[in-house]
């Protein structure tokens, strides 16, 4: 079934177009212009008709009522599409969809009829624009409503001041509840709390659970906006949120905004009639608390002059032609009646002189001017259907920037219009001398959406026009954007071949080409097109056999055709340089040596044995090289695989070398040697290059040794080299399960020292990536001696000074030298030096066990009190314990 687009017009957006708020709960099978019987297929296909005319209207002239309307149904399309996806396109869904809303409705017009009951009871009626409101409100029909009407009573509050003015800017104000309807939020209450309910706004806002209206808050929903979904709600509600950011900084008080949106909310409800009973139960359906709802609409300021307020705001709000058409209700008795008709003669002057400039700027050409005067109108007048047709079949501006680049296919490109006009596409067409004059002269070239074309039919040596042009969605052609060019393609894809004494030139022309003339110049370019010495050559190359190694020569290779009267046409000179060398041997010596690694990147050392008069490139990428060692390239083809590797140039002895940094992962090295036949592939490295442990520690706990480090992020496996200072080197792997699972790598030492490195290895599809080693030295377990200084036996030297140092080794170790101290005072001294040296063994070696004396006198010159002491110099290798202090104290 075709969709009518003037139908859905008139029966869906004309009676949205004084929406306030959100849209209504209506019929789905209307809102999306499906009818009952339709099958999957139709379903389609008449979804995306009308998702293409939602966007269209919503795009063009975008300040239009029924454009605002167009973009609520789309916010509300993208959350069903969100919820039900693919099954939007059945019969089955939308007749679920239709069943849910005839329930709703019904169970709205219960409710209604419930409100109603209490709220008109008193009155026992309703006048028609109180009906209307009824309708408006509830997303209900006339007859429903009609049939929901009751008697009623009516309650007086004391009413509180409401304020006047929200505080913020009134542009500012009506982008914020525009934006707002787009959220699908009814306040910037809900906006900035979702979900609210029960809270107050007279006398300051109050709500459950510490929630406020504050800069903190505006600051958190913006950080949760911009990490949200892109889409029409959430950029509405960024907008929303930037209006409310300027208002905190200038001082405003949200809670002031916040009432007094609710309140001009209520206030217009009552402009439309509806009774006080349903605007206290709409304001608790925002989530008022029924105490500040009930006092917020007792204090509502009683509706008087309500047809000339009503007409301003309609003036205010860019609705012309309504407020023209309610001016004939306005009594004529009415005192601003002369007034109203002031304002309106104004706006509908202002309105007619934006559109006599618009035409004026079309008629020389400024599109531009004429776009932006007819949108100004369109504001002032949003309810006007032949403005807005008129915004949409504007002629666009001509694109901009068209540039021809002539050769064997010539190609034009151009830059987009400057304008808000939307579904651009270009006709490209070209005829002889000069551009065409409409899109429907000279030869077409491309009808297409991009900004390019390209032109292969085109003679060469003949002067064409191009023209391109510009629609929007309505086919209404643009001016031309122009340029006039003489086609003469210049050779292309030249492939130089040198060896030391001959050079090999080839090209690619166009079929056309009648000669191509060649000149050679020794040591610089040439100065003009007659400089140097002219190189016989053919229509596609020349082979010059008098040059000389280690000279430099420059080619100038013209191509000539003939215009219609068969005169010469000389194109533009390709210049090519060359220096004869001679043929190039693969490179299969590379080496890649790592040296360090900082941060995230490895310096490494390349090094080569290198070829007399030979350049040599490395390039380095993460796969194999599709040519195999040897193979011979164009020097232009080398430039397909990864990236050169560039560093510090040197050499090593007989080895040319280079120093570059590369990042971490597995990477291809793969040497081109540039001789006079061209590149010459040499055998590749692969090279893979971890990130580095970290933190790398040891400690020794007896025989074993517990090695500690912190993995980088895409290591999973480390390998361990253990080197003892005796004994013979070992390497094992461990996963970084193994390691979590043992709380670290767990290795027997034994009692001697040596040295551990630890390596990060990744795997890839190229094979291992290893990291720089990390090394530590590990000490050998320390030796424990432990000592007493004993009387000499002998009863007879029992009175002597003689004494006797016993040393007793629990475990063996070696000893540089064992010290005896005394120190006289209270104070036990705590390294040799702090005492007089009384005893001194060195080079002692001691097995587990032993024991060993070493006889002393005690000193004569040191006085009582005073202590002896005993040390291991230097400190290290093994440990002494102290004997009780009674035998170290005399």
């Amino acid at each position: 079934m075709a969709f009518d687009a003037a139908r859905y017009e008139r029966e869906v957006i004309a009676p949205l177009r004084g929406l306030r708020g959100g849209l209504p709960d209506g019929d789905p099978m209307t809102r999306y212009a499906l009818t009952p019987g339709m099958r999957d297929a139709e379903i389609e296909e008449q979804l995306r008709r009308v998702r293409t005319f939602w966007n269209q209207r919503a795009t063009v002239n975008a300040a239009t009522a029924a454009a605002k309307v167009c973009r609520l149904l789309q916010a509300a399309d993208e959350e069903r599409k969100n919820s039900a996806g693919n099954r939007m396109n059945t019969a089955a869904y939308w007749a679920e969809q239709t069943a849910a809303h005839q329930a709703r409705a019904r169970a709205a017009v219960a409710a209604l009829a419930q409100n109603l009951q209490v709220a008109y009871g008193g009155v026992g009626r309703v006048t028609r624009v109180q009906l209307a409101a009824l309708v408006a409100t509830s997303g209900l029909g006339e007859r429903e409503v009609a049939d929901a009407l009751r008697q009623a009573k009516l309650r007086v509050v004391d009413p509180i001041t409401l304020p006047t003015d929200c505080g913020l800017d009134r542009t500012a104000y009506k982008a914020l509840l525009d934006n707002l309807a787009v959220t699908g939020a009814p306040t910037i209450v809900h906006l900035l709390h979702p979900g609210i309910t029960g809270y107050r706004l007279v006398g300051g806002f109050v709500a459950s659970g510490g929630r406020a209206l504050d800069a903190a808050t505006v600051d958190a929903r913006i950080r949760a906006a911009e990490t949200a979904a892109d889409g029409a709600a959430v950029r509405a509600a960024k907008a929303v949120l930037g209006v409310l950011r300027t208002g905190l900084l200038q001082g405003r008080d949200l809670a002031t905004v916040a009432l007094f949106q609710v309140a001009d909310r209520m206030g217009q409800l009552r402009l439309d009639g509806l009774p006080d009973t349903m605007l206290i139960s709409t304001a608790v359906d925002l989530g008022l608390v029924p105490e500040d709802a009930d006092l917020l609409v007792s204090s509502l300021p009683a509706p008087t002059a309500s047809p000339t307020a009503r007409i301003r705001e309609l003036v205010a709000d860019g609705r012309l032609r309504t407020a023209q058409q309610q001016l004939a209700s306005v009594a004529a008795t009415a005192t601003d009646l002369d007034d109203l008709r002031a304002l309106i003669a104004r706006t509908d002057a202002a309105v007619a002189d934006l559109i006599e400039q618009a035409d004026q700027a079309l008629a020389a050409g400024r599109e531009e001017d004429a776009e932006r005067l007819s949108g100004q109108a369109a504001a002032l007048a949003t309810d006007d259907d032949a403005i807005a047709a008129r915004l949409r079949g504007l002629r666009p501006p001509p694109p901009r920037d068209l540039r021809l680049r002539p050769g064997r296919v010539t190609t034009l490109t151009w830059s987009p219009p400057l304008t808000g006009i939307t579904g651009l596409h270009y006709r490209v067409v070209r005829a002889a001398d000069w551009p065409p004059a409409s899109p429907l002269d000279g030869v077409l070239i491309a009808e297409t959406d991009t900004t390019s074309a390209e032109d292969a039919d085109a003679s060469v040596a003949r002067r064409f026009g191009y023209a391109v042009f510009v629609a929007g969605a309505a086919d209404v052609w643009s001016r031309a954007a122009e340029a006039v060019v003489t086609i003469i393609p210049p050779v292309s894809d030249v492939v130089v071949r040198t060896d030391r004494d001959q050079a090999v030139v080839s090209w690619r022309t166009h079929p056309a080409v009648v000669a191509v003339k060649v000149r050679r110049t020794t040591g610089r370019p040439p100065s003009g097109p007659a400089d140097g010495v002219e190189i016989p050559a053919g229509t596609a190359s020349f082979t010059d056999t008098a040059i000389r190694e280690g000279t430099d020569y420059y080619y100038s290779i013209v191509a000539v055709y003939q215009d219609e009267r068969l005169h010469d046409v000389r194109s533009p000179e390709v210049l090519v340089s060359v220096a004869p060398r001679r043929p190039a041997a693969a490179v299969e010596d590379l080496a890649v040596e790592p040296i360090e690694t900082v941060g995230g990147f490895t310096r490494l050392r390349l090094s080569w044995t290198p070829q007399p008069s030979v350049e040599v490139r490395i390039r380095r990428a993460e796969r194999r090289p599709a040519w195999t060692c040897g193979t011979e390239l164009p020097e232009a083809a080398i430039g397909e695989f990864g990236h050169e590797v560039a560093g510090v140039a040197g050499s090593a002895g007989e080895r040319s070398t280079l120093i570059t940094e590369v990042p971490e992962g597995f990477h291809v090295y793969v040497p081109f040697a540039i001789g006079g036949t061209g590149a010459v592939v040499g055998r590749f490295v692969a090279q893979g290059l971890a990130a580095p442990l970290s933190q790398v520690k040891v400690e020794r706990l007896g025989d074993r040794v517990t090695l500690s480090w912190v993995w980088p992020e895409a290591a999973g496996l480390a390998e361990v080299t253990w080197t003892p200072d005796t004994g013979q080197r070992s390497t094992f792997r461990v996963t970084r399960h193994q390691y979590l699972a043992e709380s670290g790598c767990r290795l027997d030492a034994g009692p001697g020292g040596g040295t551990v490195s630890v390596v990060a290895v990744t795997v890839g599809p190229l094979g291992e990536a290893r990291s720089p080693a990390r090394q530590c030295v590990v000490t050998g377990r320390q030796g424990r001696l432990s000592y007493t200084v004993q009387r000499l036996p002998d009863l007879r030297r029992r009175f002597s000074r003689s004494r006797v140092l016993r040393v007793v080794a629990e475990t063996g170790c070696q000893v540089e030298h064992l010290v005896l101290v005394a120190r006289h005072g209270q104070v036990m001294p705590l390294r040799p030096d702090q005492g007089t040296e009384i005893l001194r063994c060195s080079a002692l070696d001691f097995t587990a066990g032993q024991a060993r004396e070493f006889p002393f006198e005690l000193p004569d010159g040191v006085a009582k009190p005073y202590w002896i002491r005993c040390f291991i110099v230097p400190p290290h290798g093994a440990t002494i314990a102290d004997p009780p202090v009674d035998q170290l104290k005399v």
